[in-house]
């Protein structure tokens, strides 16, 4: 029975530790990946985003995000604490782009809602929620 208890409580910390280790692999990943944006989800159905220049660049350190909406760029404040991530205070350029503004003006709105994020394999998941709003992939 001691044995068991031992080996429990290892394997519990153990799980801690990978899990920390993971928790901090993936926002040192955040940092240092342009991850483009590939597709914008609405309720019940997505927009695949081929071939545009948007991205996002988090710099957790500072506090930044910058990027671009495929017209305009842009910026703000991130919070990031474990898998929550939270933007505030979005500014950015206000060019006109008639081909890409319905998904930059889509995408901007999005971001704004953002509160959690998942990495998986190449992919940066943000979420609203328990709500899957962007996707992109690692550049």
């Amino acid at each position: 029975m001691l044995a068991f208890l031992i080996l429990s409580s290892f394997n519990r910390k153990q799980a801690e530790k990978n899990d920390y280790q993971n928790q901090f692999r993936q926002e040192i990943w955040l940092d240092t990946v342009k991850w483009q944006l590939t597709k914008i989800y609405s309720l019940d159905s997505f927009v695949q985003v081929p071939g545009t220049k948007a991205f996002i660049h988090f710099n957790t350190s500072d506090g930044r995000i910058n990027g671009n909406g495929g017209c305009n760029s842009f910026g703000g404040r991130v919070t990031v604490d474990g898998n929550s991530l939270r933007v505030d205070n979005i500014f950015s350029t206000k060019m006109y782009c008639a081909s890409v503004q319905k998904t930059e003006d889509q995408f901007f709105r999005q971001v704004q809602q953002v509160t959690g994020y998942g990495i998986k394999g190449n992919k940066l998941l943000l979420f609203a929620g328990d709500i899957l709003v962007l996707e992109f992939d690692a550049d």
